[in-house]
């Protein structure tokens, strides 16, 4: 039951569903905007990775370690997270979990990874960069991915197309 209850709540596009109409598709378009603003920087970084993944052992070594992860893991680990977790958020598929993903991974960019030395001499932490990231991340993560975005659609299928409230949608 809990689990059950966890996936329906990581895959729920959000509130917007019971607005009306026009501020639906309003805020709809707003949350989508927001989306692809927070992935695109990390998918971008994702994919540059992969087609320059010999510099990535001196990347996570020497410019932004992660600490208590060799680069050996931190290099695939990041770079993968980096680009599921932004299709996940584009496409608004367990919107929830795309937004929690890269909010967490900009907060140690910025509170972990930027406090390190080479952080620190590489200029990793920029607060105009990556607290903007954390707070569209966590009005993501609270107000869900929206109405426009597979987890609404999929809300709609699973409601088998009907009148869509509170009571209905559990």
């Amino acid at each position: 039951m809990l689990i059950r209850r966890l996936a329906l709540f990581l895959t729920d596009p959000g509130p917007t569903l019971r607005l009306r109409p026009l501020a639906r598709q309003v805020l709809g378009a707003g949350l989508l905007l927001a989306r692809l603003w927070l992935a695109w920087p990390f998918a971008t970084a994702g994919w540059h990775r992969v087609f320059t993944w010999d510099a990535q052992a001196f990347l996570f070594t020497d410019i932004h370690p992660v600490p208590l992860l060799p680069a050996a893991i931190a290099a695939p680990l990041t770079t993968g997270a980096e680009i599921v977790l932004s299709l996940l958020l584009i496409l608004g598929l367990a919107g929830r979990v795309g937004a929690a993903g890269l909010g967490v991974m900009a907060a140690t960019l910025f509170l972990v990874i930027g406090q390190t030395p080479q952080g620190v001499e590489n200029g990793i932490a920029i607060a105009a960069e990556q607290i903007p990231w954390i707070l569209v991340a966590g009005v993501l993560f609270v107000l869900g991915p929206g109405t426009w975005s597979i987890d609404a659609g999929w809300r709609v299928l699973r409601t088998r197309g009907s009148q869509l409230s509170p009571e209905t949608t559990r």
